[in-house]
């Protein structure tokens, strides 16, 4: 713990995967450095969101296949689920990255304050423990990372026990017979997966027209089909209106309809007229309603921030209106997502240090949803692009076609489809939904940031038998015919 004052040259609020990555490559460029956190480094992604809900997930996902072994050739006993092992091994996993995270931090001497960071100045930072003041810190910049919480409607009942948020729900360690989730987006979509899989019955309630808005028409429609085959009641165009609890939940339902309006998105919700009235009854309710930024009691208020609805905004390097005050990751507003975080932080420290930088192409940040079969996607929709004025080409792939899925036996309806310019075939978007399609989002990012086009994807090599063919196939479905369809 350092001292009680100190001068510094950086101090970071908040240890997520923006924080503690910009701290520690500070430090590397030699820019002295302390990173205030008042919980455990790492952050929401690693204790309460990305990692524990991934183990949960590897863990159903070996069980669905499981379920099916005998197609493999692979025949036991009885096959089982002791869903409070899922959690000792979520715990082990958090507390071996945490202790990775501590250690890195140590490595490269930066400096952790356990506690709260609040301004009392633009260039001073008061450290506060449990109400009491521990440390004040002098620093020529800081970069505000203090992340996100989930989102509770003040109406609804959130108890943490038959209501809960995606943190309650993560130490739970009973699995439910029944759950309505409220919210189809990427943490909706991840529970209703797991607990899908391991025998609750699930029901989706989502405002919008469909469930992960944000992705490809196609993408989540081929999705929806699925988790429906499998149990999934899915109910869009429905509102959440009254929540009561009462050893479970007994949920009150509007469902909504106006063919005068275009569909709704999350940031033009258009008025609908009352279609009916439907009541949900289930062990517990989970509140996916997605998050909101964490700016309360660190003093912000002392400046005069621009702000976007409830979101910092920032220059390109990152920079707030106040000289030498930083923002990065969920506090900027969307997409929330770790890797964007962590980014955002590379990128605030290297212009700190006096580096070149290049300005982030936010339609760029692959994004992925860890249900299986997984949705991926970096870039436009083909629905963005065509709105956009955009002349396309679209070539897809369907995986049932391609080698390694088949010998996996991971197929069902998934598919790869690349959006990409008419004229000059440079790629626009690509968007994916079948088994680890996430691992082939970074190579689509990197050909976009390159300017790269479906001819010379379609004239790379690419190793046999991989899924990463199905780009070649779709590349090839952009430029003339795939070769294997």
């Amino acid at each position: 713990m350092p001292g009680r004052s100190a001068t510094l040259d950086l101090v970071i609020i908040g240890g997520g995967p923006g924080g503690y990555i910009a701290a520690i490559k500070a430090a590397q460029l030699g820019i002295k450095t302390a990173l205030v956190e008042k919980n455990k480094v790492g952050g929401t992604c690693l204790h309460q969101g990305c990692i524990p809900t991934k183990v949960l997930l590897h863990s159903a996902d070996i069980y669905r296949k499981l379920l099916k072994a005998h197609e493999y050739g692979i025949t036991f006993d009885k096959l089982g689920i002791n869903y409070p092992q899922f959690h000792r091994r979520k715990e082990s996993v958090v507390k071996r990255l945490f202790q990775g995270t501590q250690f890195l931090l140590k490595k490269n001497n930066v400096e952790v304050f356990e506690g709260e960071g609040l301004f009392t100045s633009a260039n001073s930072v008061l450290i506060k423990k449990n109400g009491t003041d521990i440390g004040n810190i002098a620093t020529k910049n800081v970069i505000l990372a203090t992340g996100s919480v989930p989102l509770i409607p003040p109406t609804i009942p959130c108890d943490g026990k038959y209501v809960l948020t995606s943190d309650d729900i993560l130490v739970q360690e009973e699995i439910p017979k029944s759950i309505i989730i409220a919210g189809g987006g990427a943490v909706g979509i991840e529970f209703a997966y797991l607990f899908n899989i391991l025998g609750s019955k699930v029901t989706i309630v989502e405002l919008l027209d469909d469930v992960l808005p944000a992705e490809d028409k196609e993408t989540r429609a081929t999705l929806r089909k699925i988790l429906a085959k499998r149990g999934v009641d899915i109910l869009t165009n429905t509102s959440l209106e009254k929540v009561e609890v009462d050893n479970g939940v007994r949920v009150e339902t509007k469902s909504k309809i106006d063919t005068s309006h275009p569909p709704a998105t999350a940031e033009n919700p258009v008025p609908f007229s009352e279609k009916g009235k439907e009541y949900l009854q289930a062990d517990c309710l989970l509140l996916a309603l997605g998050r909101t930024p964490a700016l309360t009691n660190i003093g912000i208020e002392k400046f005069s921030l621009s702000l976007k609805g409830k979101y910092l905004q920032t220059n390109e390097v990152m920079e707030t209106s106040q000289k030498g005050l930083y923002a990065i990751g969920d506090i900027t507003g969307p997409p929330l997502l770790a890797h964007k975080a962590s980014h955002e932080g590379l990128l605030a420290v290297s212009h700190i240090a006096g580096k070149e930088t290049t300005p982030i192409n936010y339609q760029n940040i692959p994004r992925v949803t860890y249900c299986s079969p997984q949705v991926a996607s970096a870039g436009l929709t083909q629905e963005e692009a065509e709105s956009k004025g955009h002349k396309i080409k679209v070539g897809k792939f369907p995986l049932i076609a391609n080698s390694k899925t088949i010998i996996d036996g991971e197929y069902e309806d998934g598919f790869v489809k690349i959006i990409a310019d008419e004229k000059y075939g440079e790629i626009l978007g690509v968007h994916a939904i079948g088994p680890n399609v996430g691992e082939l989002m970074w190579g689509v990012s990197l050909t976009t940031i390159l300017e790269g086009t479906a001819s010379e994807l379609s004239s790379n090599i690419y190793p046999h038998p991989t899924l990463s063919e199905a780009i070649l196939e779709a590349a090839h479905a952009v430029v003339d015919k795939p070769i294997h369809l």
